[in-house]
């Protein structure tokens, strides 16, 4: 069996290897080395990247016992190689998983929560069995913050049988061999067979940003290390811009967006109004030429096209129709006379493929034709 070398040292980021074989699959390799240090995806946690010598590994997975590394091109059977570990995807990954041990850890010895369901990806979420308010994750972050300030080391180790049965650890499965165990001394002890980081100060910072009700419980997303910095600042680059368009400090961009919002609705309110009256005004002049009328009219929504049919037909009679869009998509309203107007809309989605549906003298939808189209199906 391929010798983990990330179970005794997580921060080894280059060794040497040799390929013990290499199968092609698809347009990957398949390859075995007698010793790695790339950890293969499991416990929720996507696997390391790097290189075997000039070929990048893409994925590394364990293939019933073998850890098999997935490369992008073939290696020599019995030779040894230079191996390098993207470092960066390691580390942000050793940060954010000895994070959620910490966060885990607090919730179950505070509210006595267990996590159910971990996630390490391109983002991380943690679902607990129960409910967490706002106000007890604020208290949990702070506490996990705290741990990482007091700098405390991080230990994996495979106890003995009997050291195991003493221990009282945290586990999503019932294990009686080979378990390996994270301690965080004094915050958390967990069955765990990925790579952390040696003491809580490389974390850096804990950072828990979000929460919802999941399956009876609770989901939590968390970034921690360089990805909670990352996340700071992309935040900090929108905060500054927003401040910036809005010529406030950026302690104030909340209250100046609500301000404008509120603006904004307000300025709705009056257009709508006002678009109600220009359709009552238009109304009151149309002069209908023909029994059926397809009357066209820019930046209407649904609700203004129903009423400036229903308008036009109680005027005139007829089927009239309005229409509002451009570049031959248009949103429509059409009234008439019931069983006229069923007979009508009938044939003219057929003609122009036109969908949507109605009752009581009045049809809505969508077609996607050319006005000179919908002018000539009217006439």
């Amino acid at each position: 069996m391929t010798e983990k070398l990330y179970d005794k040292d997580s921060h080894l980021k280059e060794f040497s290897a040799t390929v013990l074989s290499c199968e092609k699959l698809g347009e990957k390799y398949a390859v075995k080395l007698d010793k790695t240090a790339f950890f293969p995806e499991g416990g929720g946690q996507v696997s390391d990247i790097g290189n075997i010598g000039e070929a990048a590994v893409l994925d590394v997975q364990i293939v019933g016992n073998e850890i098999i590394h997935y490369l992008s091109c073939p290696l020599n059977v019995g030779e040894e190689y230079a191996c390098t570990l993207n470092w960066d995807r390691r580390l942000r990954n050793m940060q954010n998983h000895s994070g959620e041990h910490i966060v885990s850890g607090i919730v179950h010895r505070l509210y006595g929560l267990n996590n159910v369901g971990f996630h390490l990806g391109t983002e991380m979420t943690v679902d607990f069995d129960g409910a967490i308010s706002r106000e007890q994750l604020l208290e949990v972050e702070l506490l996990a913050n705290k741990a990482v300030w007091e700098n405390v080391p991080i230990r994996a180790y495979y106890p003995d049988e009997k050291e195991l049965k003493a221990l009282d650890y945290r586990s999503k499965l019932e294990l009686t061999e080979n378990v390996r165990i994270v301690d965080i001394e004094g915050y958390d002890l967990c069955a765990c067979c990925a790579p952390h980081v040696k003491k809580t100060g490389e974390i850096g910072l804990i950072k828990i940003l979000d929460s919802f009700k999941n399956k009876g419980g609770v989901r939590i997303f968390i970034k921690c290390g360089i990805d909670a910095l990352d996340d700071y600042n992309d935040k900090y680059l929108n905060v500054q811009k927003i401040s910036n368009l809005l010529s406030v400090k950026q302690y104030e961009a909340a209250a100046a967006v609500d301000r404008l919002s509120d603006e904004n609705r307000e300025l709705k309110f009056e257009i709508a109004s006002l678009k109600k009256r220009l359709i009552a005004e238009k109304a009151k002049s149309f002069v209908p030429e023909t029994e059926k009328t397809a009357v066209f009219e820019e930046g209407l929504d649904i609700k203004e096209l129903q009423l400036f049919a229903d308008l036009l037909y109680k005027k005139s009679g007829g089927i009239r129709g309005v229409f509002s869009g451009q570049g031959g998509n248009y949103s429509f309203a059409v009234c008439g006379e019931e069983t006229e107007l069923d007979l009508f809309f009938k044939e003219f989605k057929e003609k122009l493929n036109a969908r949507g549906g109605g009752r009581n003298g009045m049809v809505q939808g969508t077609v996607a034709a050319d006005k000179n189209e919908i002018e000539g199906f009217f006439r």
